[in-house]
């Protein structure tokens, strides 16, 4: 069995547990009625269609019902979940750590503390590359030009408020440097050129050299950074 599915099957039997349901009463649920707070095709959607596929091999459920409701970091997926699946026993949302940052940039009206943690389904590492044509060689590097002058180092990751973001705001802080990564290209008149953060794959495409895979606390685990 590969690791993936390995995961997945034993999530599907967390999730049995949290439903409250012994192996022998697993098919007491007939249809779950699952939300991915993305839109079909990205990560959360293959995540949780293979949950469900895994729920139904491990005879917890009969059948899926999905509902994609994509964009803003899946908050609004989550407030539509939040509002119309309360008290449902057989409703399942699958999300990630996208949607905690989005939750606060989009000054969403829900949050993650209006529903319940079923369990972890996947973990991942975050790479920091360059092109391979870059000056920079090194993490040192990078952070040597970074901190001259955050304006010119533009940082390509995922959604705005997402884990890519948090991330460079963290190596931001352990540098010294000030402010956290703007979304986009705006420059404030009378100040430094804040670090700039371009989402949805808005940099060049070509080779990349790999400079550091940063781990729990970026602060502490890569070169020219707060040791």
């Amino acid at each position: 069995m590969k690791r993936r599915e390995f995961t997945l099957a034993v999530a599907a039997v967390s999730a049995a547990q949290a439903f409250g349901l012994a192996p022998a009463r697993a098919q007491a649920i007939g249809t779950l009625k699952m939300m991915i707070p993305a839109n079909p095709g990205g990560g959360w959607d293959q995540t949780g269609r293979n949950l469900a596929a895994a729920m139904q091999a491990a005879k917890v459920v009969q059948s899926v019902q999905f509902e994609n409701k994509g964009g803003a970091a899946g908050t609004p997926g989550l407030a539509q979940f939040i509002n119309t699946a309360k008290g449902d026993p057989n409703a399942l949302m699958v999300g990630g750590m996208v949607m905690v940052g989005g939750i606060v940039l989009n000054k969403s009206p829900v949050d993650l503390s209006m529903v319940t943690p079923i369990a972890r389904l996947t973990s991942e590492y975050l790479v920091v590359v360059v092109p391979a044509s870059s000056p920079h060689k090194s993490m040192a590097d990078l952070v040597k030009a970074f901190k001259a002058d955050p304006g010119k180092v533009a940082w390509n990751g995922g959604s705005a408020g997402g884990s890519d973001h948090i991330l460079i705001g963290l190596i931001a802080r352990a540098v010294g440097v000030e402010g956290l990564p703007q979304a986009g290209r705006a420059q404030r008149a009378g100040l430094p050129r804040p670090a700039r953060f371009l989402s949805h794959g808005a940099g060049g495409g070509g080779m990349l050299h790999a400079l550091r895979r940063t781990f729990r606390n970026p602060q502490r685990h890569f070169q020219g950074g707060d040791r």
